[in-house]
């Protein structure tokens, strides 16, 4: 995909919840269309449809993620159009995580499990939010929590390249309140790392935060063709307009691509906004 004459290796677009195969494929399911929804636009939909609970028992119905009935036919179109599907595994209590990380019992059984999951998707997302709190950490204890992220993620990933299946990861920004990410680490045990650059507190996203956060992940040492810039595409974070000026920030320091949270949540305002800038000319 293209963007001012600038080649993006990758367009994520996270399915979630519901009202996304619709705005994925361009009609009700199970029916699909060639020409409308945003399908036409992406390399990858990582499906938010597994979680674990504190025994690292993988789950696929709770409140950070659900598996909807019919969920084959997901990866079928995917598959049929050529856009890869990974398996999203997210957890979104900070302190929680953190007790469960630093676990090896618990994270070996987290692991085995998405190695059972794994299959019939192309690779896995991690999505593990909170951890490294400013509220609750100082720099020492942040050590640990990144030490014991790190050391998850590369059990991991030693057991997915044994089932040639990627591993991709949504971090924080480093301008963000959690801090408890080694952007430097995960940039070499990961095939793509997205930057959540949202939730900075004025709407729409102020541009000047969102670009800070990807030059601290490329200063990081993170490989400039494994970053992906995280998007929340929903008013007021975005506008049609801001949402170009995001796209924009990708294409200015040629990162590896977009990622859009989330596939429902693209109007059509948008979507034409995407299709301008991301349909090579």
């Amino acid at each position: 995909m293209e963007h001012g004459g600038i080649l993006m290796q990758e367009c994520l677009g996270f399915y979630a919840w519901q009202g996304n195969w619709e705005r994925l494929f361009g009609a009700s399911f199970p029916q699909t269309t060639d020409q409308a929804g945003v399908a036409p636009l992406l390399s990858r939909v990582p499906v938010v449809w597994f979680s674990f609970d504190e025994e690292g028992n993988l789950t696929t119905q709770n409140p950070y993620a659900h598996r909807p009935k019919g969920w084959e036919k997901v990866i079928d179109e995917c598959r049929r159009r050529g856009i890869a599907v990974d398996m999203t595994v997210a957890y979104l209590d900070g302190p929680k995580l953190e007790a469960i990380l630093a676990d090896d019992k618990i994270t070996d059984r987290i692991v085995a499990g998405i190695q059972r999951e794994v299959t019939p998707f192309d690779g896995v997302n991690i999505d593990l939010e909170g951890l490294g709190s400013k509220s609750i950490h100082g720099e020492e204890s942040r050590v640990r929590v990144r030490r014991d992220f790190n050391r998850f993620l590369g059990r991991l990933r030693a057991k997915l390249e044994k089932q040639n299946k990627k591993l991709y990861v949504c971090l924080h920004p480093l301008n963000g309140w959690f801090l408890g990410y080694d952007y430097r680490k995960i940039g070499r045990l990961t095939d793509g790392l997205v930057v959540m650059a949202y939730h900075y507190g004025p709407t729409p996203e102020p541009s000047a935060s969102v670009e800070q956060s990807v030059t601290l992940a490329l200063a990081s040492g993170v490989p400039r063709d494994k970053l992906i810039l995280g998007i929340l595409a929903l008013k007021p974070y975005e506008t049609p307009n801001t949402l170009g000026d995001k796209v924009g920030i990708a294409q200015k320091h040629r990162i590896g691509g977009i990622a859009l949270w989330k596939i429902s949540f693209l109007k059509e305002e948008s979507l034409a906004v995407l299709r301008r800038l991301l349909t090579p000319k």
